[in-house]
């Protein structure tokens, strides 16, 4: 804009002006000497540098130096902020812009906003270098009317703001993927979804008729996807797959009160098992290996129970021992008897001869007499071989 009105004041003849820097196309003055213009001059170039700033020139008798004041103030101004847009991505409410042209350096920004109830702005960013405002925490309701505005600022220097159209969030939202597990199950496929979290509120509170577009292929095979499209429940099984086959799913929120989706989850893969159908083949192999293993076992566990039987006899018998016999094998063992019964000799056994004489009274030389006398000459001679065997043993012990 200067470039082409510095012809207007170079017509004059009598002013030399010092050159304008490629860096900064937007002097804050003009520098002149005390030579001055034409009021005729003055005043096309005047009007030239408000046009473009979308004003008008009225013409005045004031001073020259009081116009040129005023162009000071015009050329001063900073360029404002390009592609000024608000977004909303699961419900997080962002502003954001582009710098100015020509870009200048240490420029910062401001952003407000306001709602359709409110008559003044409310400042979120202050003189901040980022070229982006976060209005989350300042949305009242999802289902309100929003303005925003943004302006640059350099020093002291001020551009005009640049203002939005009506932001709606709920209908601006872009939502995010859902969450997406896979589980293999009887040949089947159970695809079960999670809404994505918002920032604000729930998915369900937002929207009221939520549903899901559910893709679904073969791994390596993209280009023949199978689509179930509003699909109201978070939990789906895919049926008539191929057993022992890898899929891919991919699923996205559709939106139907304005007609949008949501972005889609990346894929997720899982192979497929067996459909969990028993074959008629597989009950009579399972009936056969049943019948074997039961004619082997029942006799095995016949044989075992009675052994187990016999056993338990030997070991806790019914009859019992006679108490004498009980306390001798009660009493401690004496081992050096048998010790000296081993080592001795055969002992010969003592007996005694015992006679039976009658009471009846015997006549002196009856017949009887001599009998009597013979026994007891028996029983002696047997006595005294009694006492020579005893002696006997004595002696060896």
């Amino acid at each position: 804009m200067t470039a082409q009105a510095l012809p207007y004041l170079r017509g004059g003849g009598a002013l030399p002006l010092k050159p304008v820097s490629p860096q900064n196309k937007y002097p804050r003055a003009v520098s002149y000497h005390s030579v001055l213009l034409p009021r005729s001059k003055v005043q096309q170039f005047v009007s030239y540098a408000l046009t473009a700033h979308g004003m008008t020139f009225i013409s005045s008798s004031k001073s020259c130096f009081l116009l040129f004041v005023y162009i000071e103030v015009v050329l001063a101004s900073l360029p404002v902020p390009k592609n000024v847009r608000p977004t909303c991505v699961n419900m997080e409410v962002v502003l954001e812009w582009d710098k100015p042209q020509p870009h200048l350096d240490d420029l910062t920004y401001t952003a407000e906003y306001r709602t359709s109830v409110d008559s003044n702005f409310t400042t979120v960013c202050q003189s901040q270098r980022e070229q982006r405002c976060v209005f989350t925490k300042n949305i009242v309701s999802v289902f309100g009317v929003y303005r925003f505005r943004v302006r640059a600022e350099r020093r002291q220097r001020r551009s005009k703001w640049h203002r939005t159209e009506e932001f709606y969030p709920d209908k601006a939202n872009q939502i995010g993927p859902p969450a997406v597990r896979l589980t293999s199950a009887n040949g089947t496929l159970e695809v079960n979804i999670t809404d994505p979290a918002m920032k604000l509120w729930s998915l369900r509170e937002i929207y009221s008729h939520v549903s899901y577009n559910i893709w679904y292929w073969k791994e390596g095979l993209e280009d023949k996807v199978t689509v179930r499209n509003d699909w109201q429940q978070r939990h789906l099984a895919l049926h008539g797959l191929q057993e022992r086959t890898r899929y891919c799913v991919r699923v996205q929120v559709s939106i139907k009160d304005f007609n949008k989706g949501g972005n889609f989850s990346r894929p997720m893969c899982e192979t497929t098992t067996v459909d969990g159908k028993v074959k008629p083949w597989e009950v009579a192999l399972v009936l056969m290996v049943s019948f074997l293993v039961m004619s082997v076992t029942v006799p095995l566990l016949f044989l075992l129970a009675c052994y187990c039987r016999r056993g338990l006899k030997v070991l806790f018998p019914t009859a019992k021992l006679p108490e004498h016999l009980k306390q001798y094998l009660m009493e401690p063992s004496h081992p050096y008897l048998f010790l000296a019964m081993q080592n001795s000799s055969q002992q010969m056994e003592l007996y005694h001869e015992v006679s039976i004489i009658s009471e009846c009274p015997l006549l002196a030389g009856g017949p009887h007499s001599s009998h009597t006398e013979e026994q007891q000459g028996t029983e002696k001679m047997i006595v005294g071989e009694g006492e020579q065997a005893l002696n006997k043993k004595k002696e060896e012990e």
